[in-house]
């Protein structure tokens, strides 16, 4: 009934095989191809594995850089702000040390104008019991 359509052949080592040996060669050169692909795509796998692998530690590095010059940009800034700060500070002292020699020069040529004053007024004192 299925004898005839079965074909049975022996191989070199006079093994009995339902396919030919021509395609019994071809399934075999085909089984060989596909394991060495397979072992390709896996070596292939753990590539890209550690390419990843190294990719995020880099993504990790990089981020990490990042938030440190940021704080590095803030920590300028408020340095920069400080330095504003203590210049308008200075400045408010600096005003105050003008304001305070404007008045001890005007204070200090009144008392030379009094002293002045209290000379000649000594000196006419002087002249008249003379």
């Amino acid at each position: 009934m299925g004898d005839a359509e079965v074909q049975i052949a022996f191989d070199e080592d006079n093994k009995v095989r339902v396919l030919e040996a021509s395609k019994c060669k071809v399934t075999e050169e085909l089984e060989k191809k596909c394991t060495n692909f397979t072992q390709k795509i896996d070596s292939f796998g753990e590539t890209v594995k550690t390419l990843v692998e190294v990719l995020d530690s880099q993504a990790e590095k990089i981020e990490f850089e990042k938030l440190r010059a940021i704080g590095q940009r803030n920590l300028v800034e408020m340095e920069a702000d400080a330095r504003r700060r203590q210049q308008k500070q200075m400045e408010g002292v600096m005003a105050a040390k003008r304001a305070e020699l404007e008045r001890l020069t005007f204070f200090y040529a009144s008392l030379e104008k009094v002293e002045r004053e209290q000379k000649i007024q000594i000196e006419k004192l002087s002249n008249n019991e003379a």
